[in-house]
């Protein structure tokens, strides 16, 4: 943890009653790191916590099921859940903690950051982490710190996506799957026979769709269709190029085809969408 070691003492740690300029999401009511956390906590919390373990293991207990705490991960403390959790005796461990208003649970669940089948997981970057901490134990030392509580609000937002961050372990005919998505990215112009990519992976096209959904939730023709539409979006406000080149470098062969997907996909013509953004394309022109 040398990254962070020279600010072990967090000045500032509670932060709910600092105005917000440009409010988050998520506000942080108070933030800390306990270099060495001893004591077990039995509580009901009337917040949403979330608790970095940086080194150490012990137990995490709630409704009746034990986890396991191995360093470095997470454990969270809900809105009205008894939980149970410490080190194993007579050892500590490090942890940071972050406080969150319970009115922020919803919000954190709407975005993914709380499952409720899921209480604590591990963190598989934790240099990604210790970069955020650093800053945030950093600004905890500023004169001002009104002046810095909106960045502490997106600093802690960021160290717990980071948290999240989870490599998922494939199959091969995932890795197959991987490796058409890189394809179909880097030529989505050309016509693709997803039923024929299947065949020669040795799978079925029931079979290719179920991996397929497993790597990318968005369905095979419709990835397509929104890898060729964001080009065209982006050709029409950064170049000059008439609608019918855009069409056919995307993909179509018909300008009309073109512009009716165009007009469904991005709920106006594509003549429409480069004169809403007319102002991006004179400032790039410009700059």
């Amino acid at each position: 943890m040398d990254t962070i070691s020279k600010y072990m003492d967090f000045l500032v740690k509670h932060w709910a009653p600092f105005p917000r300029r440009f409010p988050s999401p998520f506000p942080v009511n108070a933030c800390n790191l306990i270099p060495e956390k001893k004591k077990w906590v039995f509580h009901k919390f009337g917040t949403c916590n979330f608790s970095l373990i940086l080194s150490g293991n012990g137990e995490f207990r709630r409704k009746g099921k034990i986890w396991p705490v191995k360093a470095p991960c997470v454990i969270t403390q809900w809105p009205g859940e008894l939980v149970e959790y410490g080190p194993f005796h007579p050892e500590s461990w490090m942890e940071l903690y972050i406080i969150y208003p319970a009115k922020t649970m919803p919000r954190f669940r709407q975005c993914h950051f709380i499952d409720p089948e899921k209480p604590m997981w591990p963190i598989s970057d934790l240099p990604a982490v210790q970069e955020q901490m650093a800053e945030l134990a950093r600004l905890t030392h500023s004169s001002a710190p009104e002046n810095v509580v909106d960045r502490i609000d997106r600093i802690c937002e960021r160290m717990l996506l980071e948290t999240l961050q989870t490599p998922r372990n494939t199959t091969e005919d995932e890795r197959a799957i991987s490796d058409l998505i890189a394809d179909v990215r880097r030529d989505f112009r050309s016509f693709v026979d997803f039923e024929e990519a299947a065949s020669r992976h040795g799978m079925s096209l029931s079979t290719f769709r179920r991996r397929w959904a497993a790597v990318n939730e968005i369905p095979p023709a419709r990835f397509l269709q929104q890898l060729r539409m964001r080009e065209a979006c982006r050709r029409l406000v950064e170049t000059r190029q008439p609608i019918h080149e855009i069409a056919h470098s995307v993909g179509f062969d018909d300008e009309l085809y073109f512009s009716r997907r165009f007009r469904k996909e991005m709920q106006m013509a594509p003549r429409d969408y480069r004169k809403a953004h007319e102002m991006q394309r004179i400032h790039a022109a410009t700059g």
